[in-house]
């Protein structure tokens, strides 16, 4: 199962909340964070004078759920890798974690995620999905990565 997963050591990530789910991504992944204002709800903004697509998270992952009472004051965080970034938008970001192991998206989940995650960090107070920049930026291209529907 998960835990005779092999192992990633990562670099530091930074943790943030969409709804009650707790994610992450690699620092040296994130461009920066920005004020929403800034990104505004959908489409397109400028970012250090490029085009980046906007994705807000918290529709994407929670479409078609009961979802948490909004965050008065939702946070974007700019992420991508040379070729490419995004603008999620999120709930709020909980900080930078050092010393993260990530381990393989088990088997069951990967086929509905693995358009957007790349692994799993577990942690003591439950685990976390990695955003994979590259293939949220090729998700948010066609609309959103949702898995087909059925178990």
């Amino acid at each position: 199962m998960l835990a005779d997963a092999p192992v990633e050591a990562t670099g530091p990530l930074v943790l943030f909340r969409v709804g009650p789910g707790l994610f992450a991504v690699l620092l040296e992944e994130v461009f920066g964070i920005v004020d929403p204002a800034e990104a505004g709800s959908g489409g397109e903004f400028s970012f250090q004078g490029h085009p980046v697509a906007v994705v807000d998270a918290r529709e994407l992952w929670w479409k078609g759920l009961e979802r948490p009472v909004p965050t008065p004051s939702p946070a974007v965080i700019v992420v991508g890798r040379s070729g490419g970034s995004t603008a999620l938008i999120i709930d709020r970001v909980e900080g930078i974690e050092e010393g993260a192991e990530m381990r393989p998206l088990p088997a069951l989940v990967a086929p509905f995620v693995r358009g957007v995650f790349r692994g799993v960090v577990l942690r003591a107070d439950g685990g976390c999905l990695v955003v994979d920049p590259a293939a949220l930026s090729g998700a948010a291209a066609v609309g959103g990565q949702r898995g087909p529907g059925k178990a």
